[in-house]
């Protein structure tokens, strides 16, 4: 068994809610490098964002709540340098501080038995609104792919879109780099069938590369790297990138070489705690909720450390790439780093 080791507590709050906005795709999210939780009560939408340096409080001052109508219908809502955009059923809306809407881009309705469900997310600049909208059906119904476009945010006009092969399929959004209108975007198609791509946006233009598909998916990015999860929690993989925008792996863990005497599976999202560590959590199924959370060498995905909480701790952890990373019990939030 590895050694285990306890974490150093650097950062505490309560926020109600949470605990719901946790296993959500919008609930977590990174934006311009820095980590978003998104909580709801009742019509509004408050999100705050972890401080870049690992003090106390835990939050910056600057959190942002806003009065959002038919909360309930909003897939997945995410802040903007004006307040927020929300994917809705049938449109995509970018809404004021007040949550007065600003602009509607209106798309075929996600249809009502299908499990789709759009994201969106704003480049650093504040100049593009990115979004995953539905495909429009044709005279038979179908369609080949949902739509990736690219928005003007002052407008809500469309300036450009991709064709993507998944469709009907739940969608997340993360842009881990700080200053750069890069993207991670997922497309989850139930269970067992997953893609991930790099987005990149140049000259009000989307540049899609394909980082992973069937039954994989990424979970983090570091610089040249990303992590590759089995969506089942089967394996966990490192791969870098190679010119051409193609991954190439480096280095593979199947969680049972973890906990060598239980049938286990990673859940959650694995993550880069640093260049040099690795996160994952380990359960008897890949959605369960009590886990055991360790730390990997970010090279060969060796195992460093199991970790032991001093009290009880959430199902999975976010990596922040700063050393630290977050967990969630109850309405409690903590922020964690490995101790000096």
């Amino acid at each position: 068994m590895p050694e285990d080791i306890t974490p150093r507590l650097v950062g505490q709050e309560t926020v109600e809610g949470i605990t719901e906005a946790w296993g959500e795709f919008d609930g977590r999210q990174f934006r311009d490098g820095s980590l978003r939780l998104v909580t709801r009560s009742a019509d509004r939408a408050t999100v705050r964002t972890v401080q870049a340096s690992a003090q106390a409080p835990l939050f910056s001052a600057d959190s942002l709540s806003v009065p959002l109508a038919e909360l309930d219908e909003c897939h997945y809502v995410t802040p903007t340098r004006e307040g927020v955009a929300a994917s809705r059923p049938d449109s995509v809306t970018y809404h004021s501080r007040s949550g007065a809407v600003a602009w509607s881009f209106r798309h075929f309705p996600w249809g009502e038995e299908s499990l789709g469900s759009g994201a969106c997310a704003e480049t650093p600049d504040g100049q593009h609104l990115l979004a995953v909208v539905p495909g429009t059906p044709d005279s038979t119904g179908e369609y080949p792919g949902d739509r990736c476009v690219l928005l003007a945010s002052e407008t809500g006009k469309m300036i450009d879109e991709a064709l993507l092969p998944s469709f009907s399929a739940s969608y997340g959004l993360e842009a881990p780099f700080r200053q750069v209108s890069t993207f991670l975007l997922s497309a989850g198609q139930g269970q067992d069938s997953a893609y991930s791509w790099k987005v990149d946006i140049v000259e009000g233009r989307l540049h899609l590369t394909e980082l992973a598909s069937g039954t994989e998916r990424v979970t983090a990015a570091e610089h040249d790297r990303v992590l590759v999860q089995d969506v089942g929690g089967s394996r966990l993989q490192v791969r870098s990138a190679v010119p051409g925008g193609t991954s190439r792996p480096e280095s593979e863990v199947k969680p049972e070489e973890l906990r060598a005497e239980q049938e286990s599976y990673l859940t959650g999202d694995s993550g880069f705690v640093d260049a040099s560590h690795v996160i994952v959590a380990v359960g008897e199924e890949w959605w369960s909720e009590e886990t055991e959370h360790f730390l990997l060498d970010a090279a060969g995905l060796t195992v460093r450390h199991r970790i032991r909480y001093p009290f009880p701790d959430g199902p999975d952890p976010k990596a922040l790439g700063d050393g630290t990373w977050i967990t969630v019990n109850g309405d409690d939030v903590y922020r964690w780093r490995i101790a000096q």
